[in-house]
């Protein structure tokens, strides 16, 4: 129960995108009410990270860390997010693409992100990674009556799917190797 109070921007953002989905099911038309709810959620982050005070500390069988370095990557990724969002916004009304699902998909893959920055196990990294690639796919193909946004979801996917076989490669070599999958012991022993 302790390791929870160190999760809580990740939980929010977690509940937050499953009460958005409700919300966008259940609501005619809705991209407007999804996008100001999440330009709030973004903001309510940020202040959820400015106002907690951690010290750096390993949770989760120190899989997964806290730090300076979390954090400040963590409201680079908030702050960026929110710019993308903005600027975004009237090109996807132009394009009359505006479906509640776009800003929902940007706070999945922001979530990915959020495991990833804050990943100390190559497991932990890996499932950071595809739940950012997999939001960002469907990001990639939103526009389905446009064949050129369709195309580049099944490249994104053909070539992300290389790229993680890969990865998942290396990891192995790397547990094989150091027979632990925890970044700093398999870099520094």
């Amino acid at each position: 129960m302790i390791a929870i109070k160190f999760i809580i921007p990740e939980l929010f953002l977690s509940i937050s995108i499953f009460s958005l989905i409700i919300i966008g099911v259940f609501l005619k038309k809705s991209f407007e009410i999804i996008y100001r709810l999440t330009i709030l959620v973004i903001i309510s982050i940020i202040f959820i990270i400015f106002s907690a005070n951690f010290e750096t500390e390993k949770i989760f069988n120190d899989s997964f860390v806290i730090d300076k370095f979390s954090i400040y990557s963590k409201l680079l990724i908030l702050v960026s997010t929110f710019f993308v969002l903005l600027i975004s916004k009237k090109y996807i009304i132009d394009i009359k693409n505006n479906k509640f699902e776009y800003p929902i998909i940007i706070l999945l893959s922001i979530l990915g992100m959020f495991i990833m920055v804050g990943s100390n196990d190559l497991i932990m990294f890996y499932m950071g990674l595809e739940l950012q690639s997999l939001a960002l796919y469907v990001l990639a193909a939103i526009d389905r009556d446009n064949i050129k946004s369709s195309e580049a979801g099944v490249k994104y996917f053909i070539l992300s799917a290389l790229s993680s076989g890969l990865l998942l490669y290396g990891c192995s070599l790397i547990y094989g190797f150091t027979g632990s999958t925890t970044l700093i012991s398999s870099f520094f022993e």
